[in-house]
């Protein structure tokens, strides 16, 4: 029985193609790369809601988070400085109020910033006010109240009122006269006492209650819901901290995986399809058709895309994808003579001209000569366009151009220098997107250099 034919390429089989890419360092550390990326990019599709940008690009949803908070693993490197947010939903429900009882052992040199109250449905529409009693550890109690919550989220540590309790507080138990700055929070000295003339923190267990009632009328029927939230936010927050906003960096980095891996690719599949399309058409055909189609070439390859690019992206105020689409029919150039040179070094073998005679058809001869001949190549150059693609589009996102709805790990660079996040230490705000850019980058050129001996074999031992 006759063996079934197999798709040589190079003339090798697939097997042997495959195992020429993996018997190599490069093709190893390439193909865990690969891993590493699609499986975080398949992770992030799962965890990421499908209105996701409409969450991003909403302040009022990350108002109970920390705003320029470094990533809480950072205190296992500079000691318990930096406080965890906390958020709390177990409530008591009496016949006339509702109490939420939490205990919090402070042992950070930066304490919570501030409380906020979450009313949610069916207290959300009822005008509610707020008790709220501190035992510290060193054996004080601190009143606040009665505090007038708002329908949604109220700030507690920013109301006059409660500023001003916290500073009779301290001038009663220390006869000490706190001065708290112009548009802070006066929570975080909850946590501190006055040791010598200096406010210090006060380390050890805080419990905390919170007793809401109706500002008129009863309480509606809360069932099984669980009406509010108490979030405590803190000095620190999460794996990669937060920015300005106090949007979850590590969400957003998370985020930034399939748009940019789904960009980049699509962006090399244009191109290739559109140099493997002039380059064939030019090296195979010849003539008239190669010296028009050499001459767009040559053109295209002088236009300087990125600032045609820029100029574009202000001007028709281009989304990511629209500049994704541009930017590969102005790139196509490069990749175009690679192929034309190529096909034109194919159609002149022995080989070809015996298919002629035989009466093969050109169409023929390009499925089955040219075709299998130009494949690794194609791979190549799909391999080689994608970081390409990745951080010229970063760089279009980090001059604030070219936008998506999601957050993409150019935009978080923009936003970091817009804030001066590296003047002011924020460097998790800087450096992760950073990495992220460089890594897929890198994965693709170390697989472009391990695919390269396979493409030419001059480069193989």
């Amino acid at each position: 029985m006759a063996k079934s034919s197999q798709v040589r390429i190079m003339g090798m089989s697939l097997s042997e193609f495959a195992h020429g890419y993996l018997s190599t360092t490069l093709g190893k550390v390439s193909l865990a790369l690969f891993i590493i990326l699609i499986g975080t990019s398949i992770y992030a599709a799962v965890v990421i809601p499908p209105n996701f940008g409409e969450i991003w690009n909403v302040p009022t949803n990350w108002e109970i988070y920390p705003k320029d908070a470094p990533p809480v693993w950072l205190n296992a490197f500079t000691g318990n400085t930096y406080a965890p947010e906390i958020i709390i939903n177990s409530v008591k429900e009496a016949s006339s109020s509702i109490t939420i009882s939490f205990s919090v052992y402070n042992d950070y040199k930066k304490p919570w910033n501030d409380l906020f109250i979450i009313l949610k449905p069916p207290l959300s529409g009822i005008s509610m006010v707020a008790y709220i009693t501190v035992d510290r550890p060193d054996g004080s109690s601190l009143r606040i109240g009665p505090v007038q919550l708002g329908s949604g989220t109220t700030e507690i540590g920013t109301m006059y009122q409660v500023e001003g309790q916290i500073i009779q507080f301290y001038a009663s138990k220390y006869g000490y006269a706190l001065n708290i700055p112009v548009g802070s929070s006066a929570f975080p000295y909850i946590f501190m006492s006055v040791v010598n003339d200096v406010v210090k923190p006060l380390y050890g267990k805080y419990t905390i209650t919170i007793t809401l009632i109706p500002a008129s009328g009863s309480l509606p029927s809360l069932g099984n819901s669980k009406p509010v939230e108490v979030a405590m936010e803190g000095t620190a927050y999460g794996l990669m901290g937060t920015d300005t906003i106090g949007h979850d960096l590590w969400l957003g980095l998370l985020a930034g995986f399939p748009i940019s891996l789904e960009i980049g690719v699509v962006y090399a599949l244009l191109v290739t399809v559109i140099a493997v399309g002039v380059g064939l058409a030019a090296g195979f055909i010849g003539g008239i058709i190669d010296e028009i189609l050499t001459r767009i070439t040559d053109l295209v390859i002088l236009i300087p895309s990125f600032v045609i690019l820029v100029v574009l992206s202000i001007l028709l105020h281009l989304n990511i994808w629209d500049a994704m689409l541009y930017l590969a029919v102005l790139a196509w150039g490069g990749s175009a003579r690679i192929i034309r040179s190529i096909s034109m070094q194919i159609r002149t073998a022995t080989y070809i001209d015996l298919a002629r005679a035989s009466g093969a058809s050109n169409l023929w001869i390009l499925r089955n000569h040219v075709l299998p001949q130009i494949t690794p190549y194609i791979l190549y150059l799909l391999v080689v366009n994608v970081p390409g693609a990745i951080l010229t589009l970063s760089s279009l996102n980090f001059l604030n151009l070219a936008g998506v709805s999601y957050p993409t790990w150019g935009t978080i660079l923009y936003y970091a220098e817009e804030y001066g996040a590296l003047e002011t230490g924020m460097w998790w705000w800087v450096i992760p997107p950073g990495i992220l850019i460089t890594l897929v980058a890198v994965t693709f050129i170390v697989t472009a250099l391990a695919i390269e001996p396979i493409v030419n074999p001059r480069l193989r031992r």
